[in-house]
C-alpha cells in the first residue's frame, strides 16, 4: 500500500492536479482531501503573503490528521492595479461572490488598459507541514497577460482571462487563455504545477520514498 499525504483543500481541480503530477513522475503516493477526512475548524486566511497562508492551511492539517500535509496559496498579481487581488485573489469581488465574479471585476478595474500594459502573473506557494514539525514552502510563478474578455471553459479561478506567455503556440494559431489550454499543457507551464514540481523531490524524500530520477 502508497504513503498517504494531506492535501488541504476541498477543491477536487487541486486533487487532480497533484494526484496527476505524481502519477506523470511514477511517485507511489496517495493523496487525501478534506472530503476524504474528518470535519475540522479551517484557519482564516490572515497572513498578507503567499507563504503565510499556505502554511496556516498545512498546519492546521497536519495537526488534524497526523499526516504529512500539503497546501497551497495562490493568486494573480495584476501590474495596473498594484500587484492586487493577491492574496485577496479568492474575494476580490467579496467573500460572497464566485470565480466569475472575480474575474469580471478585475476586467472592468482595468478596462481602459490596452493590452501590451495588460500584464499579470499567477503566484503559487506550496507549503508542506510534517508531524515532526518540519516546515517548508516552495513557489512557482507564471507570467502572462489578460484578455479583454473571458475563453475557455477549463480550469477555474481566472483562468478564462490568462495568457501565459511560455505556452507553445504553433504556427498560424492564435494564443490560448489558460481555460482552453489542455491540463497537461498548463500542468506544464502553470504556477501551482512549478511549485508542485519543485516540492515533489522534499514530499518524497519526507514520506520515506527516496528522490525521483527526473522532475520535469
Amino acid at each position: 500500500m502508497s504513503a498517504a499525504v494531506f492535501l488541504a483543500t476541498h477543491n477536487a481541480k487541486k486533487l487532480v492536479e497533484l494526484r496527476r503530477i505524481l502519477a506523470e513522475q511514477h511517485v507511489d503516493l496517495s493523496v487525501l482531501g478534506m472530503d476524504d477526512v474528518e470535519p475540522y475548524p479551517e484557519p482564516v486566511e490572515t497572513e498578507w503573503t503567499f507563504e503565510g497562508n499556505a502554511l496556516l492551511k498545512a498546519r492546521a492539517g497536519v495537526a488534524h490528521t497526523g499526516l504529512i500535509c500539503l497546501a497551497d496559496d495562490s493568486g494573480i498579481q495584476v501590474d495596473a492595479l498594484g500587484g492586487m487581488p493577491g492574496v485577496r485573489s479568492a474575494r476580490w469581488a467579496g467573500p460572497e461572490h464566485d470565480d466569475r465574479a472575480n474575474l469580471e471585476l478585475v476586467l472592468r478595474q482595468i478596462d481602459d488598459v490596452v493590452p501590451p500594459r495588460r500584464t499579470a502573473r499567477f503566484v503559487a506557494v506550496v507549503a508542506i507541514a510534517t508531524p515532526t514539525g518540519e516546515e517548508v514552502t516552495f513557489r512557482g510563478v507564471m507570467a502572462g497577460s489578460l484578455a479583454l474578455a473571458p475563453r475557455g471553459t477549463g480550469g477555474f479561478g481566472y483562468d478564462p482571462i490568462f495568457f501565459a506567455d511560455d505556452q507553445v503556440i504553433a504556427p498560424g494559431a492564435t494564443a490560448l487563455t489558460n481555460a482552453e489550454m489542455s491540463p497537461a499543457d498548463k500542468d506544464a507551464i502553470s504556477h501551482r504545477g512549478r511549485a508542485l514540481r519543485a516540492a515533489l523531490p522534499t514530499l518524497c524524500r519526507l514520506a520515506g520514498l527516496g528522490t525521483p530520477e527526473s522532475i520535469t
